[in-house]
């Protein structure tokens, strides 16, 4: 169930590009604060919120849910190329209608792919509620009345560059450049098939025209007639985004310190684990390792058939790689990291892939 890559002889390199991007950067930083164990932050993300004023925690604290396991479309690609400004980015999202970046902030809860236009309302509301009602009434605001929430967003998004996260970019921003350009113009050079195996330990060859990624994503990508844009960052390890949006570039963000160590194949995780011997349980796997989410909401979010998810949550759950805790009237499940890092880390990494 990997993701592959195709097309790599057939992509002209005035196609590649890339950029080092502090609002994409900021994202995967948020992503970070919100959920620091798994990225091995925990001690960096205590500093920075024990430094910030008491109204940016809880502004942080509001908006989590935007950067958990998926994030909007202006955290996951870029018009620009190089090292565009942080207040040119942020003077961007601020001339867009308030509507359109409600639709991209609510897009973690509605169940639809990046490049959606459609906006899924029962989802949304539904899967809001099952967060608490904070985060339902804020949702509310912004499918109802758009124009206040996502100003208050947008001013959360330049306190957290004022307050901490410029000082952060200043001193990465440079080297984040650097390792995009020697990215891209090695792929010019040398192609992709030498290029990209060299961000990730979970990218290999798969032959002279394509290449594997090991995510629990069952997907066949066509670069041939699209165009790639690199994205290096400090914050997204352990994770390679792959980011989808019609009409763009395929965006990947990989981990700037390199390539790392491999990544197994769900084929020997299932062959060393007979209790995730199930391949849909290795997505659920994955749709509960960022963030708790109900039963109901990974079925919709993965196509997948609402009962078959219940028996797998059930299952996982009975053998303690999994737990439950009520929401009112929901269940959200959750990954319990530690329980899965005894049985080894290769599933970890292959899941949080």
């Amino acid at each position: 169930m990997p993701t592959v890559l195709a097309g790599l002889g057939r992509l002209d390199p005035e196609r590649i590009r890339h950029v080092a991007s502090p609002l994409i950067e900021l994202g995967c930083a948020l992503h970070v604060l919100a959920e620091p164990r798994h990225h091995g932050r925990t001690e960096w993300a205590a500093q920075v919120k024990t430094a910030m004023p008491a109204v940016l925690r809880t502004d942080l604290a509001t908006w989590a849910w935007t950067v958990r396991a998926v994030r909007a479309r202006f955290f996951a690609t870029s018009p620009a190329t190089g090292l565009p400004s942080f207040t040119d980015e942020l003077a961007v999202l601020r001339s867009r209608p308030p509507e359109d970046l409600a639709a991209e902030l609510v897009r973690p809860l509605r169940g639809q792919p990046l490049g959606s236009r459609s906006t899924d309302l029962v989802a949304v509301r539904r899967w809001a509620l099952s967060r608490g009602r904070p985060v339902a009434e804020l949702v509310e605001a912004l499918l109802t009345s758009p124009a206040e929430p996502v100003a208050q967003f947008l001013d959360f998004l330049e306190a957290c560059w004022q307050g901490w996260f410029g000082e952060i970019w200043e001193a990465s921003r440079d080297q984040l450049a650097a390792r995009g350009r020697q990215d891209r113009d090695l792929a010019v050079r040398d192609g992709l098939s030498v290029m990209l195996p060299g961000l990730d330990g979970s990218i290999e060859v798969r032959d002279a025209d394509s290449i594997v990624v090991q995510k629990v994503q069952n997907k066949r990508i066509d670069l041939a007639e699209r165009s790639l844009l690199l994205v290096p960052s400090n914050f997204i390890a352990p994770h390679l985004f792959l980011g989808e949006v019609p009409g763009e570039p395929l965006t990947v963000i990989y981990p700037v310190g390199g390539r790392g160590s491999a990544v197994p194949t769900a084929q020997v995780i299932r062959q060393r684990l007979e209790a995730l011997a199930v391949a849909d349980r290795l997505q659920v796997c994955r749709a509960v390792a960022s963030e708790p989410r109900t039963a109901g909401e990974i079925a919709a979010l993965w196509k997948l058939n609402a009962t078959q998810v219940t028996r797998h949550l059930r299952a996982l759950t009975r053998v303690g790689l999994v737990t439950a805790e009520r929401q009112g009237r929901f269940v959200a499940y959750r990954l319990d990291e530690q329980a899965v890092r005894n049985l080894g880390t290769d599933l970890l990494d292959l899941v949080m892939r």
